[in-house]
């Protein structure tokens, strides 16, 4: 049976030095997928990077997938710590703070960019993108609506997520030229007009 270490060391209990491990292999694999691409992950490369043995990784993970997933985990809550304090406040608020938090956040962190729209989008992420679809559909729907039951608010936001993706993609690729203000405008018109669209559904279902 293999000994394992319980005792505080320097201070630092065993399980806060497991997860800082954990974190240190999460960011060191999460700059690997942002500037190599995900298909560079291996686990050699990523405790290399890390400056751990191949031992501290099987600690954490049991698979190299459970490492990507966590990887875009890791993107989501980065993008989130950026976005929601943009929030808006009430249903039908304006989106433009919130659009340009996320399109400065994309802009700002070319790692973020390259996990959460490329490499999910069609890499080697892409296996893990309803980690993302789920918590934009969840965060994107209407206060009080409950988006797994709600199709048409479902809908809606899978419509808002392709609508940011695909755009955010493109300007990125070079093929929108447009100055990063307009791209917020142009996504925040289309955000309401994709509100509006389901206001007037749900108001013709209620006649």
């Amino acid at each position: 049976m293999e000994y394992q270490v319980t005792m505080p060391f320097k201070g630092v209990s065993a399980d806060d030095r497991r997860t800082d491990r954990r974190n240190r292999l999460v960011v060191a694999a999460f700059e690997i997928a942002g500037t190599e691409g995900a298909g560079a992950l291996g686990v050699g490369r990523v405790c290399l990077a890390a400056g751990l043995t191949k031992r501290y990784f099987y600690e954490s993970f049991a698979s190299l997938a459970e490492l990507q997933s966590a990887v875009v985990d890791h993107a989501i809550t980065v993008m989130s710590e950026r976005v929601d304090p943009f929030s808006p406040s009430g249903p039908g608020g304006p989106p433009h703070a919130w659009l340009g938090a996320f399109v400065g956040a994309l802009v700002d962190d070319g790692c973020l960019a390259r996990v959460l729209l490329a490499e999910t989008h069609g890499g080697a992420l892409s296996p893990f993108r309803h980690q993302i679809i789920d918590v934009a559909i969840a965060g994107m729907a209407p206060p009080g609506s409950d988006p797994q039951a709600d199709l048409r608010a479902r809908l809606v936001a899978y419509a808002q997520l392709g609508t940011l993706t695909e755009l955010c993609l493109a300007w990125h690729r070079g093929q929108l030229a447009m100055e990063r203000a307009m791209l917020v405008d142009v996504l925040a018109d289309l955000f309401v007009r994709l509100d509006g669209a389901r206001s007037a559904s749900a108001a013709m279902s209620h006649h």
